[in-house]
């Protein structure tokens, strides 16, 4: 019935637990930012991430118009530099926010039946896309790390775009960049909110799956 495969990443196709409260994260990142000469405190530090993360997220809704803006996470990083009077190489920063999602990140793992299920749908001649809210500097090395970027036709993330699910553009950029019939699409995800209202808001049917259970596709 479908041609096209359109799937959501984390909840849907890996399970993953990030804790971004946890004291030793901000211990050692106030430690990476102190031997750079940017001394802060732990918990000054994850203050002013948390609050840059809102400025910019605001000043991107309030200048584009968006409803669902998405921040690109490298320039918040680099802007904690600034804020201590320090000009950092973009690849500084880019390297922070990894070193940021590797301490965060408890655990992650494909959903069983996951690849099994990309490897079907492209050996049946599908197309397989992702759209996926996410920060390109965490989520690239981890599908590199899980070896699914192979079934992908295309990635679509959403702080590449500037826009995040709901946002009705974000899908209909994918759409629109292959020539896709919205009647052969469909939207696979875990959160109704994001992954289901996107598929609503540009009529392609949507299937919501929890805890990786794909018995209604294989």
């Amino acid at each position: 019935m479908y041609k096209n495969y359109i799937f959501d990443l984390y909840g849907t196709l890996v399970d993953i637990r990030t804790d971004e409260e946890k004291e030793e994260l901000w211990v050692q990142m106030a430690g990476i930012y102190g031997q750079a000469g940017a001394v802060y405190m732990p918990d000054a530090l994850q203050q002013a991430y948390l609050d840059e993360c809102r400025r910019a997220e605001e000043t991107m809704r309030r200048e584009k118009g968006l409803e669902y803006p998405e921040i690109e996470i490298g320039q918040v990083f680099s802007e904690l530099f600034r804020r201590k009077g320090i000009q950092a190489e973009r690849e500084t920063a880019e390297g922070l926010a990894y070193r940021f999602r590797k301490l965060s990140r408890e655990y992650m793992r494909l959903y069983e039946g996951a690849e099994r299920l990309l490897k079907r749908l492209k050996e049946d001649g599908k197309n397989v896309y992702l759209l996926s809210n996410a920060q390109r500097l965490f989520t690239v090395p981890e599908i590199e790390e899980t070896g699914i970027g192979k079934y992908f036709d295309d990635i679509f993330i959403s702080s590449d775009c500037g826009i995040k699910k709901p946002e009705k553009k974000y899908m209909e950029m994918l759409i629109e960049k292959h020539g896709l019939e919205k009647k052969e699409c469909l939207m696979i995800g875990n959160e109704e909110e994001s992954d289901i209202a996107v598929a609503d808001r540009c009529g392609v049917d949507s299937l919501l799956v929890k805890d990786g259970d794909y018995s209604a596709i294989l």
